[in-house]
């Protein structure tokens, strides 16, 4: 499973969108009132091209921001580069951007960028090759299983019976904005879930040791597979420790973890369930990379929340894991998910197919792009053709 083709690139075009309307996922972090989002475009000099995408929820204007990034800073360095494996990519714009970064202090914004640059070099090196990620990776089995998450309060009784219908099993509710309402909102939850199924809870970051204590605790009668995020990302390992022997609820996190090596000291501090994000760290080679080193006694469940361009990058890695591997996809309104790429995020017996074109990827369908064009920036869509657009 290696890439044969010699790839020279020509071209790379940031794309910042938005869509307004929707439904926000509540979340302890705070409100998202849209959904903006960063897609890239490289293109090699044979016409081939590849999409990626650059994590860019938060702040509102993310987007923005590190559009301009990759292409004051980033696309220079990319115009002619070459290379086989897209790793190669990787470590080239490491070596030469690394210390930059670390002046303006911005490294973990250049991971990001490092990410959706490693989706969109699979996406052209599979479309170059003519074969589909589950062809390249000789899967038995192209689609990926997923679980529906971001379920809002006032949706629990509508949502969990819908999508237990398209056969998820398992349902994430963001936790953590009123520590007295967790203990009813989870019971709530898990009483409208079939036989079989199970709850999760996220609390993105927002609790101290003794609050995470004390909250688990009251659930863990209701028996969540897993707690997501209990403690910020950076607190201290004996922290981690501490929670995971304190609690028989599973703990999970991995969204805002950067490198291997901080993935296995945080497992080997008590995370059971690794949770690498394709669109913030690592893109489709980190999380291979991942699945291939894994500490003895982890799962990898990939999250994600952004556009379908990421979310069938995500679900390309539950496909190779099978059946230890759940994908989260968001169950709240958002076009840039359901509509951008056409109707390719569909769930049916609790699983997504992957593409079965050339590609990792589907492409936004032609004229879509613009209509979330962020109109806030003029940037390059103005200016861009959007040639290999389905």
């Amino acid at each position: 499973m290696t890439f044969r083709h010699d790839i020279t690139l020509a071209s790379t075009a940031a794309f910042p969108i938005r869509a307004k309307g929707g439904v926000s996922p509540n979340m302890a972090l705070g409100p998202m009132p849209t959904r903006p989002a960063l897609l890239i475009r490289i293109e090699d000099i044979d016409g081939c091209f590849g999409w990626g995408e650059v994590w860019a929820n938060f702040p509102p204007r993310a987007n923005l921001h590190k559009a301009h990034i990759v292409e004051d800073i980033v696309a220079p360095y990319l115009q002619g580069a070459r290379f086989v494996e897209p790793r190669e990519i990787g470590a080239f714009l490491r070596k030469q951007l690394s210390i930059y970064f670390l002046h303006v202090g911005q490294l973990e914004v250049f991971e990001h960028i490092l990410a959706g640059v490693d989706t969109a070099l699979w996406d052209l090196a599979l479309r170059k090759a003519g074969r589909s990620f589950a062809e390249f990776m000789e899967l038995s089995e192209s689609s990926a299983q997923s679980y529906a998450s971001s379920i809002n309060a006032g949706d629990l009784e509508r949502l969990i019976p819908y999508h237990a219908s398209l056969g998820q099993t398992y349902f994430k509710l963001k936790i953590g904005f009123s520590e007295q309402g967790n203990r009813k909102l989870v019971e709530r939850a898990a009483n409208l879930c079939p036989g079989g199924s199970r709850i999760m809870v996220d609390s993105n970051q927002s609790w101290t040791l003794e609050t995470a204590k004390e909250t688990l605790g009251k659930l863990e009668d209701l028996s969540p597979y897993f707690a997501e995020e209990s403690l910020p990302a950076n607190a201290p390992l004996a922290e981690w420790e501490d929670l995971a022997s304190s609690t028989g609820i599973p703990l999970a996190g991995g969204e805002n973890i950067y490198g291997i090596e901080n993935f296995f000291a945080m497992a080997n501090a008590g995370l059971q369930i690794l949770q690498p994000d394709v669109a913030k760290w690592g893109g489709v080679t980190g999380a291979l990379d991942l699945v291939r080193t894994m500490p003895r006694g982890t799962y990898l469940w990939p999250h994600f929340m952004g556009t379908a361009v990421g979310q069938i990058a995500a679900l390309s890695i539950t496909a190779v894991l099978g059946e230890i591997s759940s994908c989260e996809v968001d169950v709240n309104e958002n076009a840039l998910r359901t509509e951008l790429c056409g109707d390719i995020i569909t769930v049916k017996n609790g699983r997504v197919n992957l593409p079965s074109e050339p590609g990792l990827v589907m492409p936004p369908v032609s004229g879509r792009l613009a209509n979330f064009r962020d109109s806030r920036d003029s940037g390059p869509m103005a200016e861009t053709p959007l040639n290999g657009l389905s």
